[in-house]
């Protein structure tokens, strides 16, 4: 594993590469999950202070990993409800467009606004996106790494396109955030979503949103809460709108406390590692995995493996203490999918199992020119 997370993460009884699915909790993490459950058992827990309060620490942990400023840094409890904010923004006649399969998450808001506010979702090849941006497109909506392949969104292309033609962006950056450099407001991503159980070793339950500053007006707080108020604690009764943060904040959700009491030591430890650190490693495991087993690399710390006789394949895998997702294949006849996905409690002994293991049943055709199996 990465020199900085053998503090973190004890050596683990099975070769995990499963980020995709849900991060594996830091020490510091742990700890603070246990320290809230005492307290809360017993009582003594000043909630406020102990559990509410300590969301602020996420918040500046997460401008940092996500390219933005702070107070343009929203909490949420998950992706589809910054989606939906955003996308409830929008009017009649107004087009979201979107890559063809995009996840669910982003997807179906969209879908939503179509069926009940009269939008346009446009579906487009994933990597075509920049080029279909046209003079009808209000929002543009893509993954930055497709969390079913791992590849990796062209957003400084996407970006410039949108904004040519005075459009907004959303990215879902989950499967980037932590590994792959954000820079949303370098790239001019309007909003950028993250659900911080995978790449980002938090419990489930934490979302991220960046929502640029010159957004704020035009998107209206639909979720607002108590939390939302610019003094959150002096107004849980009969506040006005005047009342509303005068940050990003204005966008949060009530927080389910522990959850994000675990989550500041995931993210202050993952702002800890360098950034280029975090890519280079994460990156680097996926692509010698890739290379051994002669697949294209996919620039992210994600990669699909095809496979045939998807059972065997996930038995090997279980023989070997590899833990990996293996979905049923999609439709009858096709070739099924591992996808493995690195972190930096992984290394390149775990990347070479895996591709040894997996190597017996990549059909030949879909291997590469570059590469070969082991």
């Amino acid at each position: 594993m990465h020199p900085a997370a053998r503090t973190e993460f004890a050596p683990l009884p099975r070769t995990y590469l499963n980020t995709a699915g849900y991060g594996l909790p830091t020490a510091g993490t742990v700890a603070a999950l246990e320290g809230a459950l005492t307290t809360w058992r017993d009582g003594s827990a000043d909630w406020v202070n102990d559990w509410d309060v300590e969301a602020e620490r996420c918040r500046a942990a997460a401008g940092t990993l996500l390219g933005a400023p702070v107070d343009e840094i929203a909490l949420l409890p998950a992706v589809s409800v910054g989606a939906g904010v955003v996308v409830g923004s929008l009017s009649r006649g107004d087009e979201i467009l979107t890559p063809e399969g995009e996840f669910a998450s982003v997807l179906l808001p969209a879908l939503v606004a179509a069926r009940h506010r009269g939008v346009r979702v446009r579906q487009v090849p994933f990597d075509a996106l920049a080029g279909e941006v046209g003079p009808r497109t209000t929002l543009v909506v893509t993954s930055h790494v497709r969390s079913n392949d791992g590849r990796v969104q062209d957003l400084p292309a996407v970006s410039a396109a949108a904004h040519a033609f005075g459009a907004a962006v959303l990215v879902d950056a989950t499967h980037a955030a932590g590994v792959l450099p954000v820079e949303a407001e370098a790239l001019g991503l309007d909003y950028v979503l993250v659900a911080a159980y995978k790449h980002l070793l938090c419990p489930r339950g934490v979302a991220l949103m960046r929502i640029a500053r010159e957004r704020w007006d035009t998107v209206p707080p639909a979720v607002a809460s108590w939390r939302s108020a610019g003094d959150a604690y002096a107004h849980y009764y009969g506040p006005e709108l005047a009342d509303l943060a005068g940050t990003a904040a204005r966008f949060d959700v009530s927080l389910a406390w522990h959850a994000w009491v675990g989550a500041v030591p995931a993210l202050e430890f993952l702002v800890g590692v360098p950034a280029a650190e975090r890519r280079e490693w994460c990156v680097s495991l996926a692509d010698e995995a890739a290379k051994l087993l002669g697949l294209p690399p996919t620039g992210s710390s994600v990669l699909a493996v095809p496979v045939s006789h998807r059972d065997a394949a996930a038995a090997a895998l279980r023989g070997a203490g590899i833990v990996s997702s293996v979905p049923p294949p999609a439709g009858t006849g096709g070739d099924a999918q591992v996808r493995l996905s690195f972190h930096l409690y992984n290394d390149m002994s775990q990347a070479r199992l895996v591709a040894d293991v997996l190597a017996p049943f990549v059909p030949q055709n879909q291997q590469s020119s570059g590469g070969s199996p082991r």
